[in-house]
């Protein structure tokens, strides 16, 4: 499924959607030959394109105009000016196309983010030839990245923040990496189609600040679940994973390591967040007051279930499981979708 509007903004100017679709086959079908790149791709001479831009179209007015200026007058001297701006243009042609060959690109891993928030795209540039690449500039959509300079055999991010997306599991869309290096009369590009995934979870609905087996409420509507507190009664060492608020700070600075504070009862008697104790006919108003409640209950340290249609995860406390439980509300009732 492919999300966007139906018109989209390049600079100042407004893209018709029949405009929009017609670059949009014509693109599809010049880069038809080329393979999905996965998560690595190299620039080769048979995917780099190049032409002139709107500077490089009017130095091309001007030389011909004077070209037929010397024609006319017989000028030797408007002769050789003319052939030297003539030289630097194609100069500067084979340095712009000689700008991408042999990058490499790489995708890193997406962060997760919550609905309502800009995920950032990581791209690495990596030079293979040991050369300096300048002025590289990824754009996805009307999204683009900063400049970016490679230094010679060196490697160098660039972050794209794409437009907010809906909760679910996106892959973004074709990727366009440009250079109008070094007098920006042309500009060299090509199309990537990298694939990455890009986790949203639901965006958190923040109810009344109550503890974690009291009420959540929310706009008249309460959500339920149960859950037993159960006094910290025992002192063990640090895991990875564990709430930093459970940290046993006396203990640290009698010891010099890390110990955090246990809750036997509450391990044993683990909390359940369930999809049937949320009030409201709203699913992600639903999915939302899950959201807030897992990250409370893993803020707390105590162990946590979570129930959703369907679907069923044990209890469990640490990164990975609260990973997994906004993870399973991400996807709830959702098929992977790309971005636009």
């Amino acid at each position: 499924m492919r999300l966007g509007k139906l018109t989209s903004t390049d600079g100042n100017r407004t893209r018709s959607p029949w405009w929009t679709g017609l670059r949009e086959d014509f693109i599809r079908w010049v880069t038809r030959r080329h393979r999905a790149d996965g998560r690595q791709a190299r620039i080769t001479r048979d995917r780099a394109y190049i032409l002139p831009t709107r500077q490089g179209y009017m130095l091309l007015a001007i030389l011909l105009a004077m070209l037929l200026g010397s024609i006319n007058y017989s000028n030797n001297m408007a002769f050789l000016l003319t052939f030297l701006l003539v030289g630097i243009g194609h100069n500067a042609m084979w340095y712009t196309h000689r700008n991408l060959l042999g990058l490499s690109i790489t995708t890193l891993p997406v962060q997760p983010v919550f609905a309502g928030t800009r995920p950032q795209l990581r791209l690495r540039l990596e030079d293979t030839d040991r050369r300096a690449r300048e002025a590289l500039l990824v754009t996805i959509g009307d999204r683009g990245s900063q400049p970016a300079f490679v230094e010679p055999g060196q490697s160098a991010d660039v972050t794209v923040a794409l437009e907010r997306l809906p909760r679910g599991i996106h892959h973004p869309r074709r990727q366009r990496l440009a250079t109008r290096y070094p007098l920006g009369l042309l500009e060299a590009w090509t199309w990537l189609t990298l694939d990455t995934e890009i986790l949203v979870y639901p965006a958190p609905i923040a109810a009344r600040d109550t503890p974690l087996a009291a009420e959540e409420k929310h706009g008249g509507q309460v959500a339920h679940f149960r859950s037993l507190e159960g006094s910290p009664d025992e002192i063990r060492e640090y895991r990875p994973g564990d709430a930093p608020n459970r940290i046993a700070w006396k203990a640290v600075a009698r010891s010099g390591r890390l110990f955090v504070r246990d809750s036997t009862s509450g391990a044993g008697t683990p909390a359940w967040l369930d999809w049937d104790h949320v009030q409201g006919t709203d699913p992600e108003f639903r999915l939302g007051v899950l959201c807030h409640l897992v990250l409370k209950a893993h803020a707390s340290g105590q162990p946590f279930g979570l129930r959703l249609p369907g679907h069923r995860l044990g209890p469990n406390r640490g990164l990975e499981h609260r990973d997994r439980c906004l993870r399973a509300l991400a996807t709830f009732g959702l098929p992977e979708r790309g971005t636009s």
